[in-house]
């Protein structure tokens, strides 16, 4: 149980002395407590590194994947001995670490973490999508497109336009990118249409 593993892991490290004082005692405990987190999540984070879409898979042209859902069991069954990557100071823990994770899965702890990481995870893929629509050669794209794929993409690239204002960070170059696309695209839509959609795409 959690409750084990916390026990032998301080017997281990303070081997029990009861001299110390309270004070000295509860600076050690939350240390060992602090070490004790970050090892439990070294397998959580790896686990979820591996529900990351391949960079392969981002298409410029279509919506970025999300991040796969996170499945209890499918962790689990991941863990083994060389998931625990105890440090020097926590190799005499012993206890049911499979039963501690699926309490703290079920927790509002790991809820807000998990929230978080999903929320980091597809922002990166967000920000990977764009960055690959920078790249795209529009020129040679819309060589051979109708009007109304012109348009579709006109707007496709304002909305990764939008979104990239949403992350919160200052992308000046993907940002200048992006207009230049707008620009090319614009060139070859005829001189009446222009004259609507243009203010909707002028940045």
């Amino acid at each position: 149980c959690s409750s084990g593993i916390i026990s032998s892991g301080i017997n281990a490290e303070y081997g029990g002395d009861r001299q110390r004082p309270a004070e000295v005692e509860n600076i050690m405990l939350r240390r060992y407590l602090t070490e004790l987190t970050h090892t439990l999540m070294i397998p959580l984070e790896q686990f979820i590194s591996s529900l990351m879409p391949l960079q392969k898979q981002l298409n410029p042209f279509r919506q970025p994947p999300l991040l796969q859902q996170f499945q209890q069991e499918a962790f689990i069954q991941s863990l083994n001995d060389s998931s625990i990557k105890l440090n020097s100071e926590l190799k005499g823990l012993r206890g049911n670490w499979k039963d501690l994770y699926r309490k703290f899965i079920k927790s509002p702890n790991f809820e807000m973490w998990f929230q978080s990481k999903r929320t980091e995870a597809n922002q990166r893929l967000e920000l990977l999508h764009i960055e690959q629509l920078c790249e795209a050669d529009i020129y040679s794209w819309k060589a051979d497109k109708h009007e109304v794929e012109i348009v579709d993409m006109l707007l496709w690239i304002r909305d990764r336009y939008d979104a990239l204002e949403r992350l919160g960070t200052q992308h000046s170059e993907l940002q200048e990118h992006l207009r230049n696309h707008l620009t090319s695209l614009m060139e070859v839509v005829p001189a009446d249409m222009q004259a609507t959609i243009k203010p909707a795409f002028t940045l």
